[in-house]
């Protein structure tokens, strides 16, 4: 235990020295690291994202969508990464120069749908995604977060705290079923990124023609219980002579999207059934919807999505 509480410290100031530095120092930082970077994950990481992008682009290419992001690079993805996690982390630790340039929209969508029951919020791992759960603090006491457990460790203990708020709840997905008991208990919210998952059964979809996977089965459980569903995400707003790897006073959007009621694919399904003979009982249109929902998300900020996740296209 001693030895953990060593390495905490340790990770805590270092983390906080780092987002100390100023921006012109962590760009430098950036340009002598990628190059290294890159070289030694050309086979991995790096190399997935390119592929990801080619096929991607050759998509919509290919259907006449978007061809304005062609020539989105690697180093574009992943310069966004590196920019976006340093506002995700500024953020949790409350700086000023990051919470300041938090900006809401569409707020009217989740207030709303709270007023009809408790509700889940999901969002995909694009721009400074960590900022999205503690924003939810904003409408509702009883904010309860599925995430990863990032092993036990130094690490773990370090970005609890830093996500750490009153009004908010962390789960592992192994405790789903006190999740979903808490949920309703409270009327309050469920709170997850649902493009990316561990050990768990997700939802086969299409991803610019490609075969994927959303991890989407608790919040559709949830929505069958009486639930309603809520898609936001978060994505850095910049002029159209900036680079996401230029801070000056770039937006931090938080946008709420689409309100789902409770009970959605029943819904739909017995209203297709009333006015057709073709009954598509197996349709899953909840899920359709929202993994069209995702396509639009990343298209619009491809250099914000984290197309470098191992599991991505992969069903």
């Amino acid at each position: 235990m001693a030895r953990i509480s060593v390495k905490y410290v340790l990770a805590k100031i270092v983390l906080h020295a780092l987002l100390r530095f100023p921006d012109f120092a962590l760009g430098f930082l950036f340009k002598l690291a990628y190059p290294i970077y890159k070289k030694t994950h050309e086979k991995r990481a790096w190399g997935r994202t390119q592929r990801h992008l080619k096929k991607a682009q050759e998509f919509l290419e290919e259907t006449n969508q978007e061809k304005n992001w062609t020539d989105v690079t690697p180093r574009d993805v992943f310069q966004g990464i590196f920019w976006n996690a340093l506002d995700s982390y500024r953020g949790l630790a409350r700086f000023k120069q990051t919470t300041s340039r938090l900006v809401f929209e569409n707020e009217n969508i989740i207030k709303e749908a709270l007023t009809h029951g408790p509700v889940a919020a999901i969002s995909i791992h694009q721009g400074s995604f960590e900022l999205l759960h503690r924003s939810l603090c904003r409408y509702s006491n009883n904010v309860h977060l599925v995430t990863d457990t990032l092993g036990e460790g130094a690490l773990r203990l370090l970005i609890q705290e830093l996500r750490s708020d009153p009004h908010l709840t962390e789960y592992s997905p192994e405790d789903s079923r006190a999740l979903i008991r808490n949920l309703f208990k409270t009327n309050g919210i469920l709170a997850m990124v649902f493009d990316q998952g561990k050990n768990t059964k997700g939802n086969k979809v299409k991803l610019f023609g490609q075969d994927s996977t959303l991890y989407l089965r608790l919040p559709e459980l949830v929505n069958q219980m009486g639930a309603g569903i809520v898609t936001f995400r978060t994505f850095t707003r910049t002029s159209d002579n900036e680079t996401i790897g230029s801070q000056n006073r770039r937006e931090i959007v938080i946008r709420f999207e689409k309100y789902y009621p409770p009970e959605y694919d029943k819904a739909l399904v017995e209203l297709h059934a009333k006015n057709s003979s073709d009954k598509k009982e197996s349709d899953a249109p909840l899920v359709e919807s929202i993994a069209k929902e995702v396509e639009t998300w990343i298209a619009e900020h491809p250099a914000q999505w984290s197309w470098n996740y191992h599991g991505n296209f992969k069903v």
